[in-house]
């Protein structure tokens, strides 16, 4: 999908009847690709004379954040990773990922190439985004560098609610399988967080290092920005420690539970091997064993206390004291920035 919009009084207004062949250079004018099949991407680069990987930059997935510049047609080139949400299904190994989204600047055309159709387009359309992220300056480049970026803070409060949820429930239910993999699509989501914010910060550092042209306005707003993601960055980083402590945890507690149920186990089975013991020992028809010749029915009796008794010392014996293995637990109190 190709949409044409003009900057009018603080929005951009689609204009169908432009054509790229005659784009006014007297107006700001964002030309936003969605999702392009490849007659769109064909006509795009040859009637505004972009160069052809700039426009299929957005295009691959495996894309990644960079900053570039063709001396030839004057065209710049920013490329960053967006958040966006996937659809649960058997191939979603995550509830949120990451995608490029490319910006091709030149005087004062801005062409957007992207695979996902963002709800933060619209803001910037509808010039909605001052009010929501405080963002003073007009420049697009800078209103979708922070736009996009107030978003990733969005969805990490959400992972943060999630994962709570989960570690509350990883201890209450015995069907722990489905909730370990939810917890582990939350984890991968912000592995693939942590990657691309790492890589948005270095694009912003060369932006602040190529300050040629830029007011002190844009500088400040290019330091904001700079800020945000690292922000942004530190959260992520924090929620992947706390989950990964929290999968520590539980592991120790399953190992806990597993060690206490082997040594049950092996109580009883020590306890079941006395009276086995005892009783393959007076199958053997020995005629010196104690009460062998006694016979009747006041020796079977000797021999079954005998063996409770030993059972009964045995068990004493191996069971320590209550007291040791049912110490009161301290509660954890998840530290919140």
């Amino acid at each position: 999908m190709t949409n044409v919009l003009l900057y009018r009084d603080g929005k951009y207004v689609k204009d169908d009847s432009l054509s790229l062949l005659h784009l006014p250079t007297n107006e700001r004018v964002w030309v936003q690709l969605t999702n392009p099949n490849e007659i769109e991407v064909k006509r795009v680069i040859d009637e505004l004379n972009i160069p052809e990987d700039f426009v299929r930059s957005a295009l691959d997935d495996e894309e990644g954040p960079r900053l570039d510049l063709d001396d030839d047609t004057g065209y710049r080139l920013i490329v960053f990773d967006i958040p966006v949400t996937q659809v649960q299904n058997e191939d979603s190994d995550a509830p949120y990922t990451t995608m490029p989204l490319s910006i091709i600047q030149k005087g004062n055309l801005t062409v957007t190439v992207c695979l996902n159709d963002s709800s933060k387009f619209n803001d910037i359309k509808h010039g909605n985004l001052r009010a929501n992220v405080l963002l003073d300056s007009p420049k697009i480049l800078y209103q979708f560098l922070l736009s996009f970026h107030s978003l990733y803070e969005i969805y990490l409060r959400a992972i943060d609610k999630s994962s709570t949820k989960i570690e509350s429930q990883l201890l209450r239910n015995n069907k722990t399988d489905a909730i370990l993999v939810e917890f582990m699509r939350l984890k991968n989501a912000l592995i693939y967080f942590a990657s691309s914010l790492r890589q948005n910060i270095l694009v912003v550092d060369k932006l602040l290092v190529q300050r040629a042209g830029l007011t002190e306005d844009d500088i400040e707003t290019l330091d904001n920005i700079h800020v945000e993601i690292k922000q942004a960055f530190a959260t992520c980083n924090l929620q992947r420690e706390l989950m990964s402590e929290t999968m520590d945890t539980y592991a120790a507690i399953v190992n806990n539970r597993l060690a206490e149920r082997m040594r049950f186990l092996t109580i009883v089975t020590i306890i079941l091997a006395i009276p086995t013991l005892i009783a393959g020992i007076y199958g053997m028809n020995l005629d010196n064993l104690p009460l062998a010749r006694m016979g009747g029915f006041w020796s079977f009796i000797i021999i079954c206390a005998v063996i409770v008794l030993a059972c009964v010392l045995v068990l004493l014996w191996l069971i320590p004291d209550h007291k040791t293995y049912h110490q009161p637990k301290k509660p954890h109190h998840r530290k919140r920035r």
